[in-house]
């Protein structure tokens, strides 16, 4: 073989191993382990279903849409909801909750456990509630809206009425926060108080828009 010909060789070899010649490494999706606080913008658009297994009538479908962002709070509906900086409520309709009903705290981390307390006011009636939360792991969860990725946020709550009423009891939620959504997607509540038949409720996400 003359040194023409060993050249042609060699350079077809060398093009069989070229990098070049193999398909580009597709980046692996990051696992999701935590979640950071939402970034909210006007116009974005939350509808969620509402059902209530003890009164059915009270089931119903709401839309909340951002009007504006102040501090980092969502104006919603034009002020009948706010959402602080976490995606907390602050107020809902008539009931206000004073920080905020704190049921999620960023970074948002599996493992992550804390307390926190809360006032709640609705018309005349009063309570302080003393929450307990654990970010137990990553779920996929299925929504009329789609598949999320969500962190499970586990939460339990022991709460007394203030303000001269009485009463009190307990209540425990499971809730899926998605960080794609910035909003908890879907939640299971059950609320038992004294010498009350218990009450579960349950709210899931059905549409969602960002503009």
């Amino acid at each position: 073989m003359d040194l023409t010909s060993l050249a042609a060789s060699a350079a077809i070899a060398a093009s069989a191993v070229s990098p070049a010649s193999f398909p580009a490494p597709v980046a692996q999706p990051v696992p999701l382990t935590q979640a950071d606080a939402p970034a909210y913008v006007t116009g974005e658009t939350w509808t969620f279903q509402y059902r209530n297994d003890l009164e059915p009538a009270k089931n119903s479908t709401y839309t909340q849409t951002v009007a504006r962002v102040e501090d980092g709070r969502a104006i919603v509906n034009g002020g009948a909801t706010i959402l602080d900086a976490n995606g907390n409520i602050v107020k809902l309709g008539t009931a206000s909750y004073e920080p905020s009903d704190g049921k999620l705290r960023f970074p948002l981390r599996v493992g992550d456990e804390w307390t926190s307390s809360y006032a709640y006011h609705s018309g005349s009636w009063e309570a302080i509630g003393q929450r307990q939360t654990k970010v137990v792991g990553v779920e996929r969860v299925d929504t009329a809206a789609g598949s999320f990725e969500a962190l499970r946020v586990e939460q339990l709550v022991s709460w007394s009425a203030g303000g001269g009423n009485k009463g009190g009891g307990r209540t425990s939620e499971t809730d899926w926060y998605a960080p794609s959504v910035g909003r908890i997607v879907k939640a299971d509540f059950s609320d038992k108080a004294a010498g009350v038949a218990p009450t579960s409720t349950h709210v899931e996400l059905v549409k969602f828009s960002r503009p």
